[in-house]
């Protein structure tokens, strides 16, 4: 069939807006997926989702390089045990300043940091590697890490207000390889393991200056394997300098 010269333009024209449209579609759906992956979830504004990627790294990458700095801490000067508010400071590097966990009791921290870091607190979490010589394959070292987070109950609060739903940020790492120093809180021998990481993490978006109060709870009791159960309480005073 032969088009008319209007019947052509009419075609051509409804041509260019499909791909017009198509191309406005596709440039939105690029620019929500980038959206997502830098910016905090739905659930609790100013916190990174576990899909997310802050920085350009994804949110599993950044749990296995806060177990990386808790093993590089020297013993004496790691902020987990007899904390001391310049421990805060050790170790702290890049855009994001990890905040240790506590293991039992309650405890109040002062930390001060830079305007402009993320912060990634620890609530709930474990790591194990094939350091250990019971740990015969990557199975063995997934069911290692994960286990004692189980039966798991935990809650935080910034600033007085309740972090929603916070069982959902519980993820794993992945496989990574985990330098272990000879000086580390976990007294494990020195080198290079292949190692998972599981648990639950806060990892906020840069705080405006001024003081903010971090709380955070955490509560195991493990009916099958007691060993893992424990209890701890700690806040956490934040000052953010500019």
């Amino acid at each position: 069939m032969k088009l008319s010269k209007r019947e052509r333009h009419s075609t051509q024209a409804q041509t260019y807006r499909c791909v017009f449209l198509l191309s406005v579609i596709t440039l939105a759906l690029a620019v929500a997926s980038s959206t997502n992956i830098v910016r905090g979830d739905n659930i609790n504004p100013g916190i990174y989702s576990t899909l997310s990627a802050p920085y350009g790294i994804p949110y599993q990458q950044w749990i296995a390089k806060y177990w990386q700095w808790d093993f590089s801490v020297p013993k004496a000067q790691h902020p987990r045990d007899n904390y001391t508010p310049e421990k805060c400071a050790n170790g702290q590097q890049g855009p994001v300043w990890f905040l240790s966990e506590s293991l039992s009791g309650t405890q109040e921290r002062t930390c001060t940091i830079p305007a402009g870091k993320s912060i990634l607190a620890a609530v709930l979490t474990g790591e194990c590697d094939r350091s250990d010589p019971t740990l015969q394959n990557d199975q063995d070292v997934r069911k290692c890490a994960t286990e004692g987070n189980d039966y798991g109950v935990v809650s935080a609060t910034l600033d007085g207000v309740p972090i929603k739903n916070l069982d959902q940020y519980r993820t794993d790492s992945g496989y990574f390889n985990l330098t272990v120093p000879a000086d580390n809180i976990f007294n494990e021998p020195p080198g290079t393991y292949r190692a998972f990481v599981n648990g639950i993490f806060v990892f906020l978006e840069p705080l405006h200056s001024g003081t903010h109060d971090l709380d955070l709870k955490v509560s195991v009791q493990n009916p099958i394997k007691p060993q893992y159960s424990y209890a701890a309480e700690w806040k956490y005073h934040l000052i953010v300098k500019p």
